[in-house]
């Protein structure tokens, strides 16, 4: 009986540990998730920097991994709504040809965001298009594709009217003359508001 009674008293003192455990998980998103005053909002474009990864699928005949480095653009239709484009370069190879290097000319003309919070924490999701210039491809079905796609990040205050900003981008690449193929780009920004 003793046995028992000390097993149902860990068992309700593991709950309540529980029950603390994520109490304290709400108290700390919700700490994390309250604005921060961020004195941008009256700005109503952006300019920035952009760099990191750069997914192509193998139907490209290109190298699929490669690093991205480019420029972003934004303009801000309200508060939680931004137009932003971008445009970068990519270095990649050719399967089959070692001594080929292929220039990737990374265009976004457009993208539509929601940021869900607009102070010093600016998360955001959106919807996208993507064009993929090729420079020096030999072996690929199309020197150019396009591609819808969709875009998600955040955005986080340094201080007054700069940001640093995480990006995913999924495009689905239309290959005009051959097999499509995805698109993923993963980057970072140095974000200056204007």
């Amino acid at each position: 009986m003793t046995w028992g009674c000390s097993a149902g008293r860990r068992r309700i003192r593991r709950v309540r540990l529980g029950i603390l455990g994520a109490f304290a998980l709400v108290v700390g998103l919700f700490v994390v998730a309250t604005p921060i005053r961020a004195q941008a909002q009256y700005k109503n474009s952006q300019f920035g920097f952009d760099a990191g990864y750069m997914y192509l699928g193998e139907a490209s005949r290109l190298d699929s991994h490669s690093f991205l480095l480019g420029m972003r653009g934004a303009y801000k239709a309200s508060d939680h709504w931004w137009f932003s484009a971008r445009g970068g370069v990519s270095f990649r190879g050719e399967r089959g040809l070692s001594s080929n290097t292929v220039v990737l000319f990374h265009l976004v003309p457009v993208d539509v965001r929601y940021y869900f919070m607009t102070d010093g924490l600016r998360p955001f999701v959106g919807l996208t298009n993507s064009f993929q210039f090729l420079i020096n491809a030999s072996q690929t079905a199309s020197d150019v594709l396009w591609g819808p796609g969709v875009v998600g990040g955040v955005e986080i205050k340094l201080q007054r009217d700069l940001f640093l900003g995480f990006q995913v981008d999924g495009d689905w690449m239309f290959v005009f003359q051959g097999e499509d193929t995805p698109l993923v780009t993963l980057t970072s920004q140095l974000i200056f508001f204007l």
